[in-house]
């Protein structure tokens, strides 16, 4: 990709960690608008499993983009459902699971997510504006992963929180989803992100890495 961002070249192979500092949160915000498949590069391409979603049609395009997993900085919760219909929303609606068949899978995932059992339920219940910054994330995780994504695209996870809740989910995220996917953090430059442990590495300005 090259346009505002700068020119990108980054390949991500199955079960890899990559991290991509940006300096600045507009950098970020164009990077998972194009990986959402919300915005197109200004020029060359991204693939996601060696198809460009510019080149697909709506139907397929929205079956490629079912296989990835998207954190949004703010959670992305839809803000008029309560966190359990935000969590089972992407599921249902794209593999017909049903609400019963997905409350093992969602309290087995919230375990590993490090969300104890007695408040999951008061969690879910709560609407997305009376939710901290940390628990819309984990919202998002847990949303995320039980999907069982092939790649999981992280925006700024951690900015925002205190050191011990941002490396908490930086922790989660590594481990929550199964079979383990690709992971991609997008992340500020600061003291957590250097401490991430990634294959792979690139630093991302708006006139260029």
């Amino acid at each position: 990709m090259r346009g505002p961002l700068g020119p990108v070249d980054l390949i991500l192979s199955a079960g890899e960690t990559a991290k991509v500092i940006v300096e600045s949160r507009a950098v970020a915000e164009e990077l998972f608008g194009i990986l959402a498949g919300q915005l197109l590069p200004a020029s060359g391409r991204i693939e996601l499993f060696g198809q460009d979603p510019a080149a697909l049609s709506e139907t397929a395009r929205l079956d490629l983009l079912a296989r990835v997993g998207f954190v949004p900085e703010d959670g992305g919760l839809i803000s008029n459902l309560k966190a359990w219909e935000n969590l089972i929303l992407p599921a249902t609606y794209h593999r017909g699971e049903s609400p019963a068949a997905l409350e093992s899978r969602v309290s087995a995932l919230a375990k590993r997510l490090g969300v104890p059992a007695a408040s999951l339920a008061t969690l879910l219940g709560k609407l997305p504006d009376q939710l901290t910054l940390a628990e819309r994330r984990q919202v998002a995780l847990l949303r995320a992963a039980l999907m069982k994504p092939s790649l999981l695209v992280c925006d700024f996870l951690h900015a925002g929180l205190d050191r011990a809740a941002g490396e908490a989910l930086l922790k989660a995220a590594a481990t929550v989803a199964e079979p383990a996917p690709a992971i991609l953090h997008l992340c500020p430059d600061d003291a957590v992100s250097a401490r991430i442990s990634a294959d792979r590495s690139v630093r991302l300005g708006a006139e260029g890495p």
